[in-house]
Order: structure tokens, then C-alpha cells, then sequence
């Protein structure tokens, strides 16, 4: 299978596991990801896109309180497995990485039994990196992009370093969905809005309305399950229903 190819399995592989979370995250039973992989025709892209949609796998157990089946879990100790978190992050895609691996690592760690779970699974991210990436950032319009990018850290509960940035940021935030809205760029806009949800969930005042920011995005963004499970588990941090 040549790369193009490769990242078009991928990219569809990760949009049928989001699928699944957002089922979930709507109040199906559950995300049955084990069954997925399992029966997946390729395990390896399988893998891969459970790595790729990371933490938000743990979106139903944080938004709803259910249950983290062991099963799943060990399917994202194997997507670990057969990926392995990269060494020193040098460049500012290693950093989102890293950081996202971090996300799914501590909640992974979190859900496990612990007789069971491996010790060092759970990659570590450097904490000044998070400086990097927004408090370091030259423009609101890098800001904006780093934080889009690390959305599925974005779950109550998880906190860090990252969060904590970001709770500081409500201006280049509501600059950065404007700015991703007039571009009709509805992908990054639902990430931001997930953030600007979990910042107004824990009491931190917004310069616009994210409710209503989630719902311009839902009439006009398309049915992507990967931008329709940003706006679900905005809506649950919102308190907003239907998810």
C-alpha cells in the first residue's frame, strides 16, 4: 500500500472510531472499540486510528460517568504497542504529540486496573513545552492554531498544564473561532469552541457565547463524525442537549 493510499485508510479508520466515541458520547451502550480493532481487516490502520483519535476515546467515561471497558483499554495500551510515543520533542508538531499522548497516557493509567496496567505506559510531555506552544506563541494566530491542535485535551477532568494555558487565553481564543468561522474553516472552529466550552463549564467568563458558536457550527459545518464529536462533547461540557 503506497503512503497516499495508507493516510486515506487512516484517515477513514479514525473517522469510524470517532464515530463510534460520538454514539457514545449521544448515549449508545458503548464504543465497542475492541470489537472494531478486532475484527478490523487491517489491524495495524486500525491501531493507528486509535491512536490518532487518542483521548477523546475517554470522552463518554468523562462526560457521563459510564465505564471504561477493559477491553477498549487494552486496545489502546496495544495502539501504544505497535506506535510508540516519539523520543524528545524538538520540533512544535512533536510537542502537540506529545502532549496529546500525554492526554490518553494519564487517562489510560487513570481507567486501568492497576494490577494490570503496564508501569511507564503513560508518555510524558515536557512541562515548559506548554509555555511554548501558547504562552510563547508570537501571534494570536499561532496561539489559536497550537490550541486547535490540542483539542482532545479539552475533557473535564484532565487538566495540566496545557488547560491551564488556555484558561488564560479567552481573547486569542474567541479571536482565533472568528477568525476560523469567516474562513469557513468549520473543523478548527468546533476544536476552539470545545476548548472556550471546558473554560465556561469551569467558570471562566467568555468574550462570546459558546452555545451559540456550537450550533452555528453544527448548521453549517457538515457531518464529519470527527468535527460532529467536538461539537457533542462541547454540548455535554455546555450542558447543552441533544448532544
Amino acid at each position: 500500500m503506497n503512503g497516499e493510499r495508507l493516510q486515506v485508510s487512516l484517515t477513514d479508520a479514525a473517522a469510524e472510531v470517532a464515530a463510534r466515541v460520538l454514539g457514545a458520547v449521544r448515549g449508545a451502550e458503548d464504543i465497542g472499540l475492541a470489537d472494531y480493532v478486532d475484527t478490523s481487516a487491517d489491524l495495524k490502520t486500525a491501531l493507528g486510528a486509535v491512536r490518532l483519535i487518542g483521548a477523546d476515546i475517554f470522552a463518554p467515561h468523562l462526560l457521563l460517568d459510564r465505564p471504561v471497558h477493559h477491553a477498549d483499554a487494552a486496545v489502546i495500551t496495544r495502539s501504544f504497542a505497535a506506535f510508540p510515543p516519539a523520543g524528545q520533542a524538538g520540533t512544535r508538531r512533536q510537542q502537540v504529540v506529545a502532549w496529546r499522548d500525554w492526554a490518553t497516557g494519564r487517562l489510560l493509567a487513570c481507567a486501568a486496573d492497576p494490577a494490570s496496567a503496564e508501569p511507564g505506559l503513560a508518555p510524558t510531555a515536557a512541562p515548559e513545552t506548554a509555555t511554548a506552544l501558547l504562552d510563547g506563541a508570537k501571534t494570536w494566530q499561532e496561539w489559536s492554531a497550537n490550541a486547535a491542535q490540542l483539542s482532545p485535551l479539552a475533557l473535564p477532568g484532565l487538566g495540566g498544564p496545557i488547560a491551564a494555558a488556555v484558561f488564560e487565553g479567552a481573547r486569542p481564543l474567541a479571536r482565533g473561532v472568528t477568525r476560523a468561522l469567516l474562513r469557513r474553516d468549520f473543523v478548527t472552529a468546533a476544536r476552539l469552541i470545545r476548548w472556550m466550552a471546558l473554560s465556561s463549564s469551569s467558570g471562566v467568563g467568555q468574550p462570546l457565547d459558546p452555545a451559540l458558536l456550537v450550533e452555528r457550527v453544527r448548521l453549517y459545518g457538515g457531518t464529519g463524525s470527527r468535527l460532529s464529536l467536538d461539537l457533542a462533547i462541547a454540548r455535554r461540557l455546555l450542558r447543552s442537549e441533544p448532544a
